[in-house]
Order: C-alpha cells, then sequence, then structure tokens
C-alpha cells in the first residue's frame, strides 16, 4: 500500500510540473549500478544474470536525480520480475549523433523475459495496466512503473521506445537529449 502512495504521489507531481529538485548533471552509469545493487536479491532469487554492455560509454544527462533512479529502477525491476528462471537483462548506453536532432543518450535495457503481446505494447506505460491479469498478484508491483518512467521520460524531454516479442523477450530505450 506504502508503494502505492508513493508511485501515485510521483505520478502526481509529474503531472502537475512539481517535482522540487533542481535539474543537474547526472550520470546514468552511477544510477544504474547502484539500482542494480538494490535489485540484487530479486535478481539472485530468479536466477537473473544483469550486466552493463562493456562497449557501454555511460553519460552525464541533466535531469532530477530521484526521478532518473526511480526510472531505472523501474525499467530494471520489471525486466526481473517478467524475466524467465535463468534469464538475462543487459543495459546499453550509447552516445548517438544525429545529424538534426543533435547529440543524445540511449539507454536500454534488454531481458530475455516473457516479452509482451503487439496489441498490449502501446498500453503498457498507462496507469494500471497490465498485460497478463492473472500474474497480478504472483509478480506484485503498483501497475504505476512505465507510467513514471513515461511521465519521467516528458520530464527529462526524452523518447521512450520499446519493442518485444512474446517468449523471446522486451527492449525499452530511453533516448536523452544532450547538451
Amino acid at each position: 500500500m506504502a508503494a502505492l502512495l508513493n508511485d501515485i504521489m510521483t505520478l502526481s507531481k509529474l503531472d502537475e510540473n512539481q517535482i522540487e529538485s533542481v535539474m543537474e548533471p547526472v550520470d546514468m552509469l552511477e544510477i544504474t549500478k547502484e539500482v542494480i545493487e538494490r535489485l540484487s536479491a530479486m535478481s539472485n532469487e530468479k536466477h537473473i544474470q544483469i550486466s552493463i554492455d562493456p562497449s557501454e560509454i555511460g553519460g552525464l544527462v541533466t535531469g532530477v536525480h530521484r526521478i532518473l533512479d526511480e526510472m531505472v529502477f523501474n525499467l530494471l525491476e520489471n525486466a526481473i520480475k517478467y524475466n524467465k528462471e535463468n534469464g538475462s537483462v543487459i543495459i546499453q548506453m550509447n552516445i548517438l549523433d544525429q545529424e538534426y536532432e543533435g547529440k543524445s543518450l540511449k539507454f536500454c535495457v534488454m531481458d530475455t523475459g516473457i516479452g509482451i503481446p503487439k496489441e498490449d505494447q502501446d498500453r503498457v506505460f498507462e496507469r494500471f495496466y497490465r498485460v497478463d491479469k492473472s500474474r497480478s498478484r504472483e509478480t506484485g508491483g503498483t501497475g504505476l512503473g512505465l507510467s513514471i518512467v513515461k511521465h519521467g521520460a516528458l520530464l527529462h524531454h526524452a523518447k521512450v521506445e520499446l519493442s518485444s516479442t512474446p517468449g523471446i523477450g522486451t527492449t525499452v530505450c530511453l533516448i536523452f537529449p544532450l547538451m
């Protein structure tokens, strides 16, 4: 119940642009390492291997540390929760240099989980939406994690991309503009 209230409060503040933190340079690699540590018991329980792609270069984004941390936490928690026993999660970070859009940091979480059917992919960022209602009790959570990711991305002027294949896995990428 406390997690639900906390998530609702976060979403409400994001909706109303009432985040009380300042924008500052935030190291996405450091946040990712901290979140992996906090989720280690959960990943160990399911024998999920989490790794950061060795070719990653990390990057600083201008943002609200607490919200970025929550976004990474929600993505990694979902990648573990909806993964298969003995599965894996890979995090990639790359700098993109697009001629018309400038430089950006592409942060991706890829899992070997259960995947999301095509017809549900547009809806998973909605509040309380669950693909498999029968697993709701089993997996826990508030049903607000991906909605927080979406609203956090809006706050940071980032794009969210999702690709998924049932039985194969899911990739969620956040693309942050770099100044």
